[in-house]
């Protein structure tokens, strides 16, 4: 009998996109269960398939930094991706996340976007950009024509898969970026936008606080 939800379809089918990755790998040093690893570049696959809260995505992202490994987040569309964010997944957005439609029997993708925010609200999404292949990338420099919001991301993680937002920038695969940009992330916030900011970093801690400001 299927799981309810697409959980290990979804690990499954990232260990076809990298065959030496592993599942379910225990780091007993942290008292986590990892659902896919990657150890060439010591990365971790977390797949949400269920609402979580800000402090446990931050708590993992901590334990797994600790021991080394950086964490890639894959968000389920069923729970994610809609107008209002969660504060854990405006946290995610601003860090390494992807989304995928997969369901248990295997249907779907794997994708990121170019988004802008207002709060807690999504005031723009592109189409979706289908990941190709999950053997993480490093980008040396950073190009300065790259949304601010992907600059700052960028920053904190240097690592980019192929056929998302990164790598269509690179390869001159979206439009007008700049103008966009100015229309739905402006210099000027409105104080509402500045008061939800302020409490998401807030409720992040001092140690987050400096990963959550500019959209």
């Amino acid at each position: 009998m299927r799981s309810k939800t697409p959980h290990k379809t979804i690990q499954k089918i990232l260990t076809t996109f990298l065959p030496e990755a592993k599942l379910e790998i225990s780091f007993p040093q942290i008292n986590r269960i990892a659902d896919v690893v990657y150890f060439p570049k010591k990365i971790i696959f977390e797949v949400q398939c269920s609402p979580i809260s800000l402090q446990e995505v931050q708590k993992r992202n901590r334990d797994y930094g600790s021991i080394g490994y950086t964490v890639i987040w894959i968000l389920h569309d069923h729970h994610f991706n809609k107008k209002t964010l969660s504060y854990a997944e405006l946290y995610l957005r601003k860090n390494l996340s992807y989304y995928t439609s997969i369901t248990t029997y295997g249907h779907g993708f794997f994708y990121d976007q170019l988004e802008f925010f207002q709060g807690s609200q999504r005031v723009y999404r592109s189409r979706p950009l289908i990941l190709k292949n999950f053997l993480p990338q490093t980008l040396k420099k950073i190009p300065r024509y790259f949304p601010k919001s992907l600059q700052e991301k960028l920053k904190r993680s240097p690592f980019y898969l192929y056929g998302d937002m990164t790598d269509a920038l690179i390869n001159q695969k979206l439009g007008p970026i700049k103008q966009l940009e100015k229309a739905f992330a402006p210099t000027t916030k409105p104080w509402l936008t500045r008061a939800f900011e302020y409490l998401l970093m807030k409720s992040s801690g001092p140690e987050y606080s400096s990963a959550l400001h500019k959209p």
